[in-house]
């Protein structure tokens, strides 16, 4: 990334989450360990259902008394309804925080960030920006950086294998460990029960992933989401998305994973040919 430039991820909302029973409520939903979020250790987490299908994915943090939590609009009002059915008896309240907007920031000096934003590196990969959450009435105070389109962003997660769930997964479908969540810090092996373990401890403990998602670039040809990458009458997987000249593809492990880790060059039966990155 050249320069000191940001994202403005409009996509967001907000919700707080307070009560004495917080801290306990949210260890028992999440694929992440809730201990691990501090005010200076923000984490990542996703929802699951009984069967350990991928609902949401949100960012936590806790301030003071409460946990913060940003979540993409497409997840909220499902989520918030989840809250509200697990809740029963727990000592815990919700509410929407409309005052936020959430920043993706690239800078290679830290500290010209002001100091009343909150800023953490994204805890995913080091290389897809730092996170602000900054009150809407102060978002002139990084105006004098350079803006740039959201799909920008977009390709940014996907040369570093971070899905963009609300393109890149299916809800009540997708599986975690298929998706790479496994390598970003999603989830907690160590922390206990959430809704959903069960399922998603035995795929990585007893080895049953027979597909994951790789990033390609696309060399030459076309291919389009939904497509499937078929090279000699041979179906290798799909495309879940395209973002410039580069696409996300749910692939067929034990049929490209010598290609893959030699960055090897496909040539598909339609003549598109592709590059694993």
């Amino acid at each position: 990334m050249n320069g000191d430039c940001f994202i403005n991820n409009s996509f967001s909302k907000f919700i707080e989450i307070k009560g004495k029973d917080s801290t306990n409520f949210l260890q028992g939903l999440i694929t992440n360990d809730i201990n691990e979020c501090k005010v200076d250790n923000p984490i990542y987490a996703c929802l699951l259902t009984p069967q350990g299908k991928f609902l949401a994915d949100f960012f936590i943090i806790q301030i003071i008394d409460k946990y913060l939590v940003e979540i993409h609009e497409k997840y909220f009002e499902m989520f918030i309804s989840k809250l509200k059915m697990y809740k029963l008896r727990a000592i815990v309240d919700f509410s929407i925080n409309e005052s936020i907007s959430s920043i993706i920031f690239f800078a290679k000096e830290l500290q010209k960030i002001p100091k009343d934003i909150i800023s953490f590196q994204d805890p995913r990969h080091p290389n897809i920006g730092q996170k602000l959450f900054i009150n809407k009435n102060n978002l002139k105070k990084i105006n004098k950086f350079k803006e740039l389109d959201f799909k920008k962003y977009k390709e940014i997660l996907m040369k570093n294998l971070v899905p963009y769930t609300p393109d890149d997964l299916i809800e009540n479908q997708s599986l975690l460990l298929e998706n790479n969540f496994h390598n970003i810090n999603a989830i907690s092996w160590e922390k206990g029960c959430f809704v959903g373990q069960e399922i998603t401890a035995r795929m990585k403990y007893r080895s049953l992933l027979k597909k994951q998602i790789y990033a390609l670039e696309i060399l030459s040809g076309n291919i389009n989401p939904g497509d499937y990458i078929i090279q000699k009458n041979i179906n290798i997987g799909s495309v879940i998305s395209k973002t410039g000249q580069y696409v996300l593809c749910m692939l067929k492990i034990n049929l490209i994973k010598n290609k893959s880790l030699n960055k090897e060059k496909i040539k598909t039966d339609s003549n598109a040919l592709l590059k694993f990155l």
